[in-house]
């Protein structure tokens, strides 16, 4: 999931040795995922994780706009980005590739049915959810003149979770990342240009 994926891509960017164990964790009340066991404490909800990780990875909690992205990322971001791969059979396919094993199958099997009858209007039903052009008007003014939505130059917590956040649909070449990027020489375009060269030596999905 995404949430997942930038989570993976903090601790690998950051040098965290980690252990991943696929689906729900076992005997939780936490249902859903990612879930973070540090020692015998565990961390729910990818906000909560990027938040309390953030001290440790790069010496300085999130700041206050830091949070604010974090929350537009995770809470509207992911859900339209999602909404939209749900209307398109040929993006439900190519995130079933992606997938592969059991439940890439299963994913492809009935991409026809999630996107006639199920997806787009059962995804964030009830949410107020913008569009994605008007997330990526909002990463942009986040984004400003510098680099990266941390600032200095190199990347920050903040990055890499957008970053991971976005892989999958990127790597599964979804048609949403060109409502989200605009053009080649678009700020947003060129911040993920940037990043993809920060993390040329990170593979998520390995």
């Amino acid at each position: 999931s995404p949430p997942c994926c930038k989570i993976r891509m903090l601790l690998r960017y950051y040098g965290v040795p980690f252990q991943t164990v696929e689906g729900r964790k076992p005997e939780s009340g936490y249902k859903n995922i990612p879930v973070l066991d540090i020692g015998d404490r565990q961390i729910n909800d990818s906000v909560v994780i990027v938040r309390s990780l953030a001290p440790v990875l790069q010496g300085r909690p999130l700041t206050g706009d830091e949070l604010e992205i974090e929350r537009l990322i995770t809470s509207g971001l992911m859900v339209a980005l999602e909404r939209d791969v749900a209307g398109s059979v040929q993006d439900l396919c190519a995130c079933a590739d992606l997938l592969g094993g059991c439940f890439g199958c299963v994913l492809r099997s009935s991409a026809c049915c999630i996107c006639c009858c199920v997806g787009p209007r059962r995804i964030g039903a009830g949410r107020e959810v913008l569009s994605i052009r008007e997330y990526g008007d909002a990463l942009r003014e986040h984004l400003g003149g510098g680099e990266f939505l941390g600032g200095g130059e190199k990347p920050s917590v903040i990055d890499l979770s957008l970053f991971g956040l976005l892989e999958p649909f990127v790597r599964a070449s979804c048609s949403c990342m060109a409502k989200l990027f605009g053009g080649p020489e678009n700020r947003l375009a060129e911040w993920h240009a940037r990043m993809r060269q920060a993390t040329s030596d990170i593979d998520i999905f390995a």
